[in-house]
């Protein structure tokens, strides 16, 4: 969870308390919810804002999530980690939000095409700043240079601190790929920073 104060993460809760929550918001408790959505929300932010910088598209892909498991819950298998359920299921969830916002966009462009005139003002709406990345820090800029894969596993070990099996299953890839892909983007990062100082 994160500190509010300080903006840190504090350690994992207990697998036992947590399978319990899990237990009690399957059988419809909506204060074990409550609890479940209080703890993980900051990591799922987190998650999420890794994989968009959009914000709102992230808090709505997170409450979409909880809703639609709530909705679920009495179908739901045991877990044994909730952070892991709950990370892939909000991945899946955002990839399906960003289609959709894609196709939306898609067909604002097709119609910005017959009305060009109409649409400037949406298409403006759409355009997204980025940072130059003369304004990075070193770090962060080395982090952008690795690939999607690894940056995404060296976050989800150095930030979630999961384990290689659980961001195995996150990324839909073996125990080994998940540990490759941390230890190369590791080394990939230590050859940036050296290359720069």
């Amino acid at each position: 969870m994160i500190n509010k104060q300080s903006g840190e993460l504090t350690k994992r809760p207990d697998p036992n308390t947590e399978s319990q929550l899990w237990n009690s918001f399957k059988n419809g408790e909506s204060k074990a919810l409550e609890i479940i959505f209080k703890v993980h929300f900051p990591y799922l932010y987190d998650y999420g804002i890794r994989i968009t910088r959009q914000e709102e598209l992230v808090k709505d892909s997170i409450q979409d999530m909880f809703a639609y498991l709530w909705e679920k819950r009495q179908n739901l298998s045991n877990v044994h980690s909730v952070r892991t359920y709950l990370i892939v299921s909000l991945r899946r969830t955002l990839f399906k939000a960003i289609e959709m916002q894609n196709k939306v966009t898609f067909a604002l462009q097709e119609i910005g095409r017959e009305q060009a005139y109409e649409m400037s003002s949406f298409d403006e709406l759409l355009v997204v700043e980025e940072k130059s990345a003369n304004e990075k820090k070193a770090l962060k800029s080395a982090v952008q240079k690795i690939p999607d894969r690894m940056r995404e596993a060296l976050y989800l070990k150095t930030y979630q601190e999961l384990s290689y099996k659980e961001i195995a299953v996150i990324m839909n890839v073996r125990p080994q790929v998940a540990r490759n892909y941390v230890s190369e983007a590791y080394k990939r990062l230590r050859d940036l920073l050296v290359s720069k100082f």
